[in-house]
């Protein structure tokens, strides 16, 4: 008999709306390729519960032929985890196919078995896929999330570094939502690990024993779908190649010297007024590259793109704060010296004035 009680309507619930994010995320126009390697990552985790969702209502009581009907896609977890994380903050790499062999793999393993007779699926649950076969993909999710994990979390850490040392307001772009969504998976995965240790010590543990587990993942599917939509739309800025060619510097180059030019330059056009400045366009606007431009601000003035434009900028707003016949908001301030926000202004501010703005008018 079929019917939806309590379990399998809780984690219907949580998955079915997990779902709908999924399909929204499809149709961002804005982040496209993350957002579909996210709706995909969604599907997956919905997918690993659809089983126990129908089993709990009863369906593979009253239709047993539905063993090996392949759900499983946990080897997907892990290179989708990484290319979400690598398309929303930077690049991804160009073949695709073989970070997804494994799940094809595990795919094979249920839908090559799926249209046996179920006597013959009985026997080899018995003798292979049980004892064998899902305790190895079990152990190869859990590898492959570490690893993919770990290569996310590197994307996301070069990315966040790039941001604070290539664009002057990377307070407005930082992709801590990348950060929170790893740790969160991370403890998702702690948590399967535990209920699969406890499988394997007491192998009588059927799939009751498996609820919580999956509410868990039912949670873990609102959650991605919530936070994935809530910053769909995001335009992060894309890392520039810094490696361009220019016309070799002879050995020795005064760095000190060369950025106090580049400073000059940058004061008498004002260069450091454009709220769209980056490393990349301020280089090509000085004639140089991204690698000379960091190496006369690092080494020559001892200071990143960042801070330089940003100093430049607070000096600014001081000065007019200081003139008691400016009457402009500091916000107006803020935008007419280059900055974007007041969340980038507040925090240059209080890095180079030692104070905030509402402060320092009030020093004035």
């Amino acid at each position: 008999m079929i019917e939806f009680g309590v379990l399998s309507i809780s984690l219907l619930v949580g998955t079915a709306q997990g779902l709908v994010l999924a399909a929204m995320l499809w149709r961002v126009p804005s982040n496209r390729t993350a957002n579909r390697w996210l709706a995909l990552l969604i599907l997956a985790v919905a997918a690993l519960i659809t089983p126990y969702i129908i089993g709990f209502a009863g369906f593979y009581d009253r239709w047993r032929w539905l063993s090996f009907t392949p759900f499983s896609y946990t080897l997907a977890f892990g290179p989708l985890l990484w290319l979400y994380a690598t398309s929303l903050c930077g690049r991804q790499p160009v073949r695709l196919w073989p970070h997804f062999l494994p799940v094809a793999v595990q795919f094979a393993a249920d839908a090559l078995v799926f249209p046996f007779p179920l006597e013959t699926k009985n026997w080899w649950d018995t003798v292979a896929h049980a004892p064998i076969i899902a305790p190895i993909f079990r152990v190869a999710t859990f590898v492959s999330l570490a690893v993919y994990g770990r290569l996310a979390w590197q994307s996301w850490a070069d990315y966040r570094r790039w941001l604070r040392e290539n664009v002057t307001d990377a307070v407005d772009f930082d992709p801590d939502w990348i950060r929170n969504f790893l740790i969160a998976l991370g403890l998702v995965v702690l948590v399967w690990l535990g209920f699969f240790i406890a499988n394997l010590r007491d192998p009588s543990r059927n799939y009751f024993d498996q609820f919580w587990l999956y509410v868990i993942f039912s949670g873990l599917v609102i959650y991605l779908g919530v936070e994935g939509w809530r910053h769909a739309g995001m335009r992060y800025p894309v890392p520039g190649d810094v490696t361009d060619e220019a016309p070799a510097l002879p050995a020795g180059r005064d760095w000190a010297a060369l950025g106090a030019r580049f400073e000059a330059e940058i004061e008498a056009r004002r260069l450091w007024q454009d709220p769209d400045l980056t490393a990349a366009s301020l280089a090509r606007a000085l004639g140089t590259n991204g690698n000379y431009l960091a190496r006369a601000f690092n080494e020559g003035l001892g200071a990143n793109f960042n801070a330089v434009i940003n100093r430049r900028r607070v000096r600014q707003v001081q000065a007019w704060l200081a003139d008691p016949a400016e009457t402009r908001a500091i916000l107006t301030m803020a935008m007419d010296a280059g900055f974007r926000s007041k969340a980038s202004f507040n925090r240059a501010f209080a890095e180079f004035a030692g104070m905030t703005p509402s402060q320092a008018r009030l020093k004035s």
